[in-house]
């Protein structure tokens, strides 16, 4: 059975899902890979609706209140008065308030979604992976809020020690939200951020030469199948000549090849 790396067992529909997304109560199904694209879809549609309705009540809302300053009645508010033959306006007009601030709301949310995954899509993520990342995301800031705390509490003791009341008073205030430009805790642990960043930018830019150069050298060293391996001898530069190593190719020695053209160049 092939699984793809993003596969994913849903607890709720208990089945595996190609490149999961997540599970949507709303439409009671997961989102995966064959899917998705409706889901989103989807999304945009009720997006698109509410904001129709939205806009509808927005309409009939301003066209109910407009002449009110001259004490005019709107061709919106006589129908209203004529709903039903109830001569309830106010009723009417408040059930329509009542719709469009229930769409205000709902527009904002889907919105939000529809945003969501735009954003995701953008990024090549699904739902399951940001929320995975976001969890190791909080977990590193949890572990970073201790650490601070147990330096905060050490540094502390050793003022307190030391009788030092401006450090006191700087780890003190530092913890304050707001203070941390004069936190020495907050300041110590961006320098030791900044100096494991750069260390790790050294040795990316060391190994991207180490493999630059490793390619440069097999571009040189093969050529059509065979070895070459340019040579220098006492000032003469194989380079400029047609010296390679040759074994049983039927090819010849570079040193044999040296001292022929040396002999040459002496008859010369």
């Amino acid at each position: 059975t092939n699984v793809h790396s993003h596969s994913m067992h849903c607890k709720f529909c208990d089945k595996c899902v190609a490149r999961f997304d997540h599970h949507c109560q709303w439409l009671n199904t997961c989102i995966g890979e064959k899917n998705y694209q409706y889901f989103f879809e989807t999304v945009v549609s009720t997006c698109l609706l509410v904001f129709a309705h939205w806009a509808c009540l927005t309409g009939i809302i301003v066209a109910y209140f407009i002449g009110w300053d001259n004490g005019e009645i709107s061709g919106t508010e006589q129908r209203a008065k004529d709903w039903f033959g109830a001569n309830q306006p106010n009723v009417v007009i408040g059930f329509n308030l009542g719709f469009w601030a229930f769409d205000t709301i709902a527009e904002a949310l889907i919105l939000q979604l529809l945003f969501f995954h735009l954003s995701l899509r953008k990024k090549g993520m699904t739902t399951y992976q940001f929320i995975v990342k976001d969890n190791e995301k909080k977990r590193m800031e949890s572990r970073k809020q201790m650490d601070t705390k147990r330096r905060r509490a050490d540094h502390m003791k050793r003022e307190i020690e030391e009788g030092n009341i401006f450090g006191r008073m700087a780890l003190t205030v530092g913890g304050w939200k707001g203070c941390g430009c004069i936190d020495p805790i907050r300041r110590e642990m961006r320098e030791e951020d900044r100096a494991a960043k750069l260390a790790a930018s050294k040795a990316a830019s060391r190994r991207s030469e180490m493999e630059h150069v490793k390619h440069d050298d097999s571009d040189n060293d093969t050529k059509d199948g065979i070895t070459v391996n340019p040579i220098r001898l006492n000032g003469y530069n194989g380079d400029n000549g047609v010296h390679a190593n040759m074994g049983k190719n039927g090819t010849r020695n570079a040193a044999d090849t040296v001292a022929s053209d040396a002999s040459s160049i002496s008859h010369q």
